[in-house]
């Protein structure tokens, strides 16, 4: 599982995160919820080690990341899979190199024939074929996610965080997206961290949603605790309206 603990960071005179408690159980879908600029991103970035936290602990599987050794961090972070919010492709690599990149990088001796079928299985299981040799240009926004969670499958991690995966997306293809994460949590046995502000996805993907407010947890259950909130700092985010007179 993951530890969050008190956790703190702060970006200038910004202070993001004020005291963060989470904890993250193994096979779940958890979803982070919360205004933009509120800190979920951040938070899944401190996750993960991308960020260093200004204060407080954050443990995976035991292991207390903060503070370790770049060679150590890269140790924990094999664990991880991470689909940015653009879905951050390289536009000069092809889809099939796009996917790999990771993985040769986390295995150096591993064939091309391996790559290769690789490369196709985490195709097949984002629901896309015969696309291997197209560049990030001539895929759809749709597409382009799906190409960024296969890469994040890749290296077959133990964690998925999800960076607002239906942000930029129509209705229809971001309920596809939501289907992959419910699909590939089922499927392949992953924990799944999901950012969003996005509540339709939020309650189909989640065990169990968790509300960042002020830099801090002010609320956490699961999807119908949440609908039936008497927290009303939730209940203004979850609904759309806020107290406020224009």
């Amino acid at each position: 599982m993951i530890k969050i603990s008190g956790v703190h960071k702060s970006f200038n005179s910004n202070h993001v995160l004020r005291g963060t408690d989470l904890d993250i159980l193994d096979g779940e879908t958890i979803t982070i919820i919360g205004a933009s600029g509120g800190g979920k991103s951040v938070l899944l970035k401190c996750m993960v080690g991308l960020l260093r936290v200004d204060g407080g602990d954050i443990y995976v599987d035991e292991h207390r990341i903060t503070g370790l050794e770049d060679d150590t961090l890269w140790e924990v972070q094999k664990s991880f899979g991470f689909l940015f919010q653009g879905a951050a492709l390289f536009d000069s690599l092809s889809v099939a190199e796009n996917i790999s990149f990771g993985l040769k990088n986390l295995r150096p001796d591993i064939s091309e024939s391996e790559v290769s079928q690789r490369v196709r299985w985490c195709l097949e299981n984002v629901g896309l074929k015969n696309i291997e040799h197209l560049k990030p240009a001539e895929l759809s926004g749709g597409m382009k996610k799906r190409v960024g969670l296969a890469r994040a499958i890749a290296t077959e991690p133990r964690y998925i965080l999800y960076d607002e995966p239906t942000t930029g997306l129509d209705p229809i293809k971001a309920d596809l997206i939501t289907d992959l994460i419910l699909k590939l949590q089922r499927n392949l046995k992953i924990t799944s961290i999901v950012v969003t502000h996005d509540m339709v996805a939020a309650y189909k993907v989640s065990n169990r949603i968790a509300m960042l407010y002020d830099g801090k947890i002010v609320e956490i259950g699961s999807p119908d605790e949440i609908k039936n909130t008497r927290n009303e700092t939730v209940r203004q985010f979850i609904e759309g309206h806020t107290e406020e007179k224009v």
